[in-house]
């Protein structure tokens, strides 16, 4: 049974928090293989040039950025 992806192509979401904090668009996902293995997301980072501007990050380290209500 394959473990599903939480997160769609086209959203935010962020790794990290503070200044360390890193903003990507999600990309696409792959579905985890069995149980115990994780859910992999392609992200593409905003803003700082050090990071690669792609890479495939586990789902488990990612948060959805949520709209800010004004």
């Amino acid at each position: 049974m394959a473990i599903m992806p939480k997160f769609k192509p086209g959203q935010l979401v962020q790794w990290g928090q503070g200044p360390e904090r890193l903003i990507g668009l999600v990309k696409s996902t792959q579905l985890a293989r069995r149980r115990g293995e994780p859910v992999f997301v392609l992200v593409q980072w905003c803003g700082d040039k050090q990071w690669q501007q792609e890479e495939y990050v586990p789902q488990k380290d990612l948060k959805l950025v949520e709209e800010e209500k004004v």
